[in-house]
This record gives structure tokens, C-alpha cells and sequence, in this order.
């Protein structure tokens, strides 16, 4: 099924080699960069083999453990040989499955983070396009200022408290490509490839229309691969599995036969489990409600993300249209050569904040999709 993509968002299918270098580029997918992240990742490499010792201890446990229930004998030894091997199984089960999960998650991250490489890099490049920009405005006003000076038109100190405020200027700008050189070392250091400025990786495009996605769905998705979420509702499962366990068998008491003091022995065994039940419980109860909150910001911050596109392609039509009435006022003579080229780099500059602002919303598509099987979520 193809999807309709949103009209304001540009084709990611554009190399992100769009660099102000010439330099040529070794050319990747996203799919491809990842591989190349996967295999150089020893953390994600390693977690087969934790999901392999979990399995195992899973398996030790299941054999260790009772076939049946026998709720019989003092509470003490009921629980010792009865409800703890059992609730042994269900644990190991749970971090065998947690391990599958971690591994899952693992590689999601590892996504998320070559995603946030990769625009790290092209917002870099633009704000070192930007940086040279500047460069050429402040060079010819460092011209303008000597040749003023030369003239006679300005006094010492004022040339001079310019020209030092110019030149700092200049020489700040090396900043930008020392932040484009370490973007690039941070991406080639996901992918395990030499540190050279000579890569370029296709993002895919993952913006779909919010009233097009199954919210809901995708909610549930994210919930179950929540790795803490999933690890305090296991955890309130067993709690749960170890309370009904004690509790039938407190049931099968009759206290009336014991003496206070073993009534109070097999009841605080019962209160405890059930304690230990109740506070699971709530622990779960809250993190899903933080996470519910965490949902809807999420969804808000892409809302904005977009009315924040929206509103830059009107202030570039804007601009595009004052530049046609400055490039008549430049050819009538009415504005220095300088006063438009300062109107056409505003175009310049406000592409670029469109571009980044369609590259943050890419990542938080990526970001809200990321568990989610994209067929399962559109809506027809």
C-alpha cells in the first residue's frame, strides 16, 4: 500500500551529501548504514549469547521445579518447596524473554541513534553553509570599513573597535567546521569505518499524516516494547502468581487448631505476599501513567513540529517575493549589490531552518514508529 505522504514534507529520497565540499561520497540506504552499525555494535553482538544463558537457566529451573501444586505441609516449607521453584520458572522465563526484548530494543536504539548521526551531520553542514555566508557578508565590510578608513571618513578608534569586532567574527567561524568534522567522527563511529568526511546516507522517509496512523495501536506497540514497563508488569505478575499461591494455601487453614504465635507466623507470610503484590501493582500502575503522559507529548511535539514547517514556508514565500522586488530595486539601482545579497541569503537561511525542521520531524516519526509494523497502523 503506498502511503500519501505529507505535502509540505521534501522527498528524504535527496543524498545528504548536499554539503558545501564537492568532495565525492561513499553513497548508503539507511538499511545499509544500519547493517554497517549492527556489525560493529560488540554490545549487539553480545546479546545472543545472554538470551542463550537465560534460556539455559530457564530450562534448570523447569526441571528443578514441582509438576504439581501440593498445598500441604507448614507455610514455611510450602513455600520453600513449592511456591519458590515455581515462581523460579516464571522469573527465569521473564528474563529470558526480557533478553529477547533487550536485544530487539537494542537494535532499535542503534536505528534511533544512527538516524540522529546522520541528521547531526546535514544540520552541521548547514549551519556551515550558513557560517560562510556570514563569511563573505563580514569580509566585504571589512573592505568597506579599510577603505573608509583610508578615506578619512571614520575616526581610529572607531575603525578599530570595528574592525576587532569583524575579525573576532571571522575567527569563531572555524567552530563550525570543528562541529562538522566531530559529527562526522561521531557517525563513522557508529558505522566502524575511518574517520573521513566522505559519506552520505539516504534517510527514508517515515512522516505519515497523524490522522492516517492508529495511535492507539501504535501505543500498545510502544508499550510492549517498553523494556521497564514490561519488566514491572512481569515483575507484577510474579508478585501476583507467588500471592494467590500463599493465599490458597492460607485458605486451607484452619487457625483455630494453631497457637497464636503460628497464627501469626502464617499470617505475616500472607500480609507480606500480599503487600509485595499491592506495591508491584502501583509501581506499574504509575509508570503507565507516566508513559501515557510521555504519549501525548509526544504526539504534540510532532503537531508543532509541523505548524513550525508551515509557518517557515510562508516566511520563505514571503521572502521569495520581497527578493523579486529587491532584485528590481538592485537593477534600477535603488539598493547596493550588498543589500540583496543579503535579501537572498534570508531565503538561503530559511531553507535551511526548513530543512532542519523536516529533519527533526523525521526523527520523531522514526521515533514514535520505531516498535511499530507500519502495514498494521495505517488506516485505509
Amino acid at each position: 500500500m503506498k502511503l500519501k505522504i505529507l505535502p509540505f514534507i521534501l522527498a528524504f529520497s535527496l543524498l545528504l551529501s548536499t554539503t558545501v565540499s564537492a568532495e565525492p561520497k561513499f553513497r548508503y540506504s539507511f538499511e545499509e548504514a544500519l547493517e554497517m552499525a549492527l556489525e560493529n555494535s560488540t554490545e549487539y553482538q553480545s546479546k545472543a549469547k545472554t538470551i542463550e544463558k537465560a534460556y539455559d537457566a530457564f530450562e534448570a529451573a523447569m526441571k528443578a521445579a514441582p509438576k504439581d501444586i501440593k498445598f500441604t505441609g507448614n507455610m514455611k516449607k510450602f513455600i520453600s518447596d513449592q511456591v519458590d521453584p515455581v515462581i523460579r520458572v516464571e522469573e527465569t522465563y521473564n528474563t529470558y524473554q526480557q533478553a529477547i526484548l533487550d536485544r530487539n530494543n537494542t537494535k532499535t536504539t542503534i536505528g534511533l541513534n544512527l538516524r540522529s548521526a546522520v541528521i547531526a551531520v546535514e544540520n552541521a553542514e548547514m549551519d556551515l553553509e550558513e557560517a560562510n555566508l556570514n563569511k563573505q557578508i563580514w569580509e566585504d565590510e571589512l573592505k568597506q570599513l579599510n577603505l573608509r578608513f583610508d578615506k578619512n571618513l571614520i575616526t581610529k578608534s572607531e575603525y578599530e573597535s570595528k574592525k576587532t569586532d569583524l575579525e573576532n567574527k571571522l575567527k569563531d567561524l572555524d567552530k563550525y567546521q570543528e562541529n562538522l568534522d566531530e559529527a562526522y567522527y561521531k557517525l563513522n563511529g557508529l558505522l566502524g569505518r575511518q574517520n573521513e568526511n566522505d559519506i552520505a546516507i539516504i534517510l527514508d522517509d517515515t512522516v505519515v499524516p497523524l490522522e492516517k496512523l492508529d495511535l492507539e495501536q501504535i501505543k500498545k506497540d510502544m508499550i510492549n516494547r517498553d523494556y521497564s514497563l514490561v519488566q514491572k508488569k512481569n515483575e507484577r505478575f510474579v508478585k501476583k502468581y507467588y500471592f494467590d499461591l500463599v493465599e490458597e494455601r492460607y485458605r486451607k487453614y484452619d487457625l483455630d487448631k494453631f497457637t497464636a504465635s503460628m497464627v501469626d507466623d502464617i499470617t505475616g507470610m500472607y500480609e507480606e505476599a500480599k503487600e509485595n503484590f499491592e506495591a508491584a501493582d502501583k509501581d506499574y500502575e504509575k509508570a503507565l501513567e507516566t508513559f501515557e503522559r510521555e504519549f501525548e507529548q509526544m504526539i504534540e511535539d510532532i503537531k508543532d513540529n509541523i505548524e513550525q514547517i508551515n509557518e517557515i514556508k510562508q516566511k520563505i514565500s514571503d521572502e521569495q517575493q520581497n527578493a523579486e522586488i529587491n532584485k528590481l530595486k538592485y537593477e534600477a539601482r535603488m539598493i547596493s549589490k550588498s543589500q540583496y545579497s543579503t535579501s537572498l541569503n534570508r531565503i538561503t537561511l530559511l531553507k535551511n531552518d526548513l530543512k532542519a525542521a523536516e529533519l527533526q520531524l523525521n526523527l520523531k516519526y522514526a521515533k514514535l514508529l520505531a516498535y511499530s509494523d507500519l502495514k498494521k497502523v495505517v488506516k485505509e
